[in-house]
């Protein structure tokens, strides 16, 4: 069974993400593991404090190494994926990579990002799902988790889904429609109405575009 545990300061996000749509259909079914760290608890002194100002000065408070090092070293996971802006853009042959191991920790940045020290040390991946910024790292965190989950055997009601998706062989997928034939004077492909599965397939196939 896959593991995934998100190190982050909003356990709370995570857990109500937990109960929607195939994340939970795939949970209940013991299919995937998902466990929240709250990164606070790892925080140093009566305050639990997890962040500092930057050396240097500039703007904004940065991740200390110690607590993400704590929490990161309570687990005992295969890799450690760190969600940042900066890192290798997400894509399907990453996604499969990681699904090649059982346990991973998704450590979600906050604020300015995280000291170096602390991705010089743990860092096996480090990941961006796009060229913008976010506030932290939990959204994209369960972003890469359901674009993971999902291609696990028995998530999917129909694992044919995952062979004729977008991306999929670095190609964008054909257009869909259903009900009704006919929508404000633009009407579905007659070859789609047809019957005929040989010239669907072939509809389907030209009308694929490349990435």
């Amino acid at each position: 069974m896959n593991s995934y545990n998100v190190i982050t300061l909003f356990p709370e996000l995570i857990e109500e993400w937990k109960n929607t749509g195939i994340i939970n259909k795939a949970l209940k079914n013991n299919l995937v593991n998902i466990f929240p760290i709250n990164l606070r608890d790892f925080g140093i002194g009566t305050y639990k404090q997890v962040d500092d100002a930057p050396y240097g000065g500039g703007p904004g408070m940065v991740l200390m190494p110690e607590p993400l090092d704590k929490a990161i070293r309570s687990t005992k996971s295969d890799v450690n994926v760190f969600l940042t802006p900066s890192g290798q853009q997400l894509n399907e042959n990453i996604i499969n990579n990681l699904l090649e191991y059982k346990s991973i920790n998704l450590v979600c940045g906050r604020y300015e990002g995280f000291d170096q020290r602390i991705l010089e040390i743990h860092s096996d991946y480090e990941i961006s799902i796009g060229q913008s910024v976010v506030s932290g790292g939990e959204i994209p965190a369960l972003y890469l988790l359901e674009a993971m989950i999902r291609k696990i055997p028995n998530v999917l009601g129909n694992p044919e889904s995952l062979l004729s998706e977008t991306f999929t062989d670095n190609k964008i997928d054909f257009p869909v429609y259903t009900r009704p034939e006919v929508f404000r004077d633009k009407k579905v492909p007659e070859v789609l109405l047809s019957g005929n599965h040989q010239k669907i397939e072939e509809w389907k196939k030209n009308n694929l575009k490349d990435i």
